[in-house]
């Protein structure tokens, strides 16, 4: 994974300047129209264009005149959300760009070559669209992500069979019938309702835990992430001939770079096709100049061609489940996303979602000390180291970001965690007082 990941946002939407450092774990809390989706779809996009660039090894489609920009406003359906002032800037430990008065730039770091290939997943706050809405796989949506999600969802509802049902927490299993391509859920209690009649929780959770499981779990451990690659040859053949091998090539000593190019113009005056002359001669190194270069190659083009984890974007997980059931969601994503180098950002408005994530942290910082006792109340499989975390709150008052962690605690900011309560207790306690005025009654 990358471990070095920033975005600058300033002027886009509601958003007036904030500051990220992604990291394993990012969450992201405010009020209503503050801009939390804002930013959650502009990190995805960021992680996204970072992918094509780097499976690429070129830039070269993005700095088209406003097709940085553009694509971005399409995608996400930000029309509207963007200004002469806006801008835009992400840095990584492979590669930096910036969007800044209405132009994109760009330029390679030295992790380069050390890009690991990240499936990246946008799961809207809509996302029980695919229950409510009758074949919703007919209708336009037009190339957004709500368009992409759909299109996710549809590849991996077909993953889950009556014979291999989906777990959907304590809620019951999910399947898919591939003779009439309907969704279903096998209640507890051993119903099996269809997916459309199912509850508003059930409607938002079956497509969130579906592929949030997915993407985590089955599509690494079945290779499945091998067959997905849109990667094309064409592709392939450029990061052969243009980048990947020349980056190499290049870190040789000057005498043996002039040989490598002397014999490589020979074998390729009459091969087109470079890719599989890679495959019929590397034995004679008659393409790469030692074996050392060879192994570099083919590490870095696995590295680019196939996806070694999932970076998770979430719009409110907590939507429309109780509680108990948010809970159980924050301590199973957490599991999930601990098993493998994947990432999440959410957005939330749940104190329920926030107080879930706090005790993982704090089993993290309990754990160093008292491994085997913390282990006992919470499975070390769940446990968010706090290097691993990052949060922010959007100030409704300012639309910049404040940081949401203590640091001298090393958990997020308790009062932030429930404002709220603060409030109601304090009117309960007004109304209380007035209640027993002249009652004689103890207060």
């Amino acid at each position: 994974m990358n471990n070095t990941r920033k975005i600058i946002v300033k002027n886009i939407g509601p958003i007036k300047e904030a500051d990220l450092e992604l990291k394993k774990f990012n969450i992201l809390i405010g009020q209503q129209s503050t801009g939390k989706s804002t930013l959650a779809k502009i990190a995805c996009y960021c992680s996204w264009v970072e992918k094509e660039i780097s499976i690429t090894q070129s830039p070269e489609e993005f700095q088209k005149e406003g097709y940085f920009i553009n694509h971005l406003e399409e995608f996400h359906k930000l029309n509207g959300f963007i200004s002469k002032d806006s801008f835009i800037a992400y840095s990584s430990d492979v590669l930096s760009f910036e969007y800044a008065r209405q132009a994109f730039s760009f330029q390679w770091n030295e992790g380069r070559l050390d890009y690991q290939r990240r499936k990246t997943l946008y799961i809207p706050a809509e996302r029980n669209i695919v229950s409510v809405i009758p074949n919703w796989f007919e209708v336009n949506l037009g190339d957004n992500s709500t368009r992409s999600f759909l299109a996710d969802w549809e590849r991996v509802r077909k993953h889950y069979s009556k014979d291999n049902p989906l777990p959907l927490l304590d809620l019951g299993k999910y399947y898919h019938s591939t003779s009439d391509n309907s969704d279903h859920i096998l209640t507890p209690e051993g119903e099996d309702i269809l997916l459309g009649n199912a509850s508003s929780g059930l409607q938002t959770l079956t497509p969130l835990q579906a592929l949030i499981r997915y993407y985590s779990v089955d599509f690494y451990k079945s290779g499945l992430n091998k067959k997905e690659s849109t990667i094309t040859q064409e592709q392939k053949m450029y990061l052969l001939n243009e980048s990947l091998l020349n980056q190499l090539i290049s870190t040789l000593p000057e005498k043996e770079r002039i040989e490598w190019e002397r014999r490589r113009a020979e074998i390729t005056r009459d091969n087109k096709d470079i890719l599989q002359l890679a495959r019929n001669v590397t034995s004679k190194n008659y393409l790469f100049p030692n074996q050392e270069i060879e192994n570099k190659y083919y590490k870095s083009l696995l590295q680019f061609q196939y996806a070694s984890s999932t970076a998770f974007f979430i719009e409110e997980p907590e939507l429309n489940l109780y509680p108990a059931t948010q809970y159980t969601l924050v301590n199973t994503l957490t599991e999930l996303v601990n098993r493998m180098d994947h990432t999440f950002f959410i957005t939330t408005h749940s104190t329920y979602v926030l107080t879930s994530l706090n005790n993982l942290i704090f089993a993290g910082k309990v754990g160093q000390e008292h491994p085997d006792q913390t282990e006992r109340v919470i499975p070390k499989n769940r446990w968010i180291n706090k290097d691993d975390i990052s949060a922010w709150k959007i100030s409704a008052d300012t639309h910049r970001l404040e940081n949401l962690l203590a640091y001298d605690l090393d958990m997020l900011k308790a009062e932030e965690l429930d404002d709220v309560s603060e409030i109601i207790n304090g009117e309960f306690g007004e109304l209380f007082e007035i209640d027993h005025q002249g009652t004689g009654r103890i207060a």
